[in-house]
């Protein structure tokens, strides 16, 4: 298999494990603009620090080891993320009510 298609399956899987926590626990995460953009923003902050486990993880436990421990959470919080910066606007503009 080539590398740049494990990579793109595994984004793909990432945002596919993101959208189904976003669907199955609606109310977790934050519900208003401001504080999705803040999550948003702390999820590219952490990032760095994250990704830079890799290289310890491939020594110690090999490459698809490190994509399954540490960049496909690290990309599943990426995108769940943006998937609440989503979810805030479509309430802002559609408001659900009960």
């Amino acid at each position: 298999m080539d590398a740049s298609l494990a990579i793109t399956l595994v984004a793909v899987g990432a945002a596919a494990l993101a959208l189904w926590l976003l669907a199955r626990f609606p109310s977790f995460g934050p519900q208003t603009l401001g504080r999705a953009i803040l999550l948003v923003a702390a999820a590219f902050v952490l990032q760095t620090p994250i990704l830079s486990a890799v290289p310890p993880v491939v020594g110690a436990l090999g490459a698809p080891a490190a994509v399954l421990l540490v960049i496909l959470p690290a990309l599943t919080l990426l995108f769940w993320a943006l998937g609440c910066v989503v979810r805030s606007l479509v309430l802002m503009v559609a408001p659900y009510r009960r």
